[in-house]
């Protein structure tokens, strides 16, 4: 059995993506690290392009290329509508980092709203195939070249585009972070017509995916021969 202590002392560099001008989420998202040790929180001022999408994936890409000049094997990508849940707890999440790298995961996703075919992996992580949402994910190093490399037109997303590019990809379950919904979104058009859009993703995705989950860990059961 793994001790907490175990853990302890772990930092993870942690860049959260936000618009200067959103003053409102940047206060946001400060609380929800306030006092959490285990992230080491870097705010990167979001790169503007009239395409939401187009200036997300530039945002992302210019992390990797801060990433990439550094030692770190690990960080997190976030956005600044991320919020934690009631499940979250240090320990849970830097097991399953480094539980999901050592399975070869490229991308380990905090939380998602949506999602076509999963495979559950063990009784907290998911195999997904496409995903929808980018608010929380973990990505490991081997992965920041293949992000650098990858184009990005303008009908393009990132969470489609991660989909694509690596099928070593996990969700955590329960999730850990959903995305707050503040009535509007610099990115995803249809947030801002649609009230509420967002809260009922995530809550029908949890559901599908607990539905699941409950499947797997009451058919799971350790065999030995």
């Amino acid at each position: 059995m793994t001790n907490i202590d175990d853990y302890e002392g772990i930092v993870i560099p942690t860049y959260v993506i936000n618009l200067s001008s959103r003053t409102d989420r940047l206060e946001h998202i400060q609380r929800q690290f306030n006092g959490r040790k285990e992230f080491d929180l870097l705010i990167v001022d979001a790169c503007r392009h009239e395409i939401g999408a187009v200036g997300l994936w530039q945002s992302i890409v210019k992390i990797i290329k801060d990433a990439s000049t550094k030692e770190d094997e690990v960080i997190i990508i976030c956005e600044d509508d991320h919020e934690f849940t009631a499940d979250y707890c240090s320990h849970f999440l830097m097991k399953n980092i480094i539980e999901a790298h050592q399975q070869g995961v490229k991308l380990l996703s905090g939380g998602i709203g949506g999602f076509n075919q999963t495979v559950p992996i063990t009784p907290n992580r998911c195999w997904i195939d496409t995903f929808w949402s980018t608010q929380f994910m973990v990505i490991y190093r081997g992965f920041f070249q293949t992000i650098l490399n990858e184009p990005f037109e303008d009908g393009d997303t990132a969470d489609g585009k991660f989909s694509e590019m690596t099928s070593n990809k996990m969700v955590l379950f329960p999730f850990i972070s959903i995305q707050k919904d503040f009535g509007y979104s610099d990115v995803t058009v249809t947030n801002n017509v649609m009230n509420g859009e967002v809260t009922r993703l995530f809550r029908d995705t949890s559901a599908r995916l607990s539905a699941i989950m409950n499947v797997y860990n009451r058919y799971n059961i350790n065999v030995s021969y």
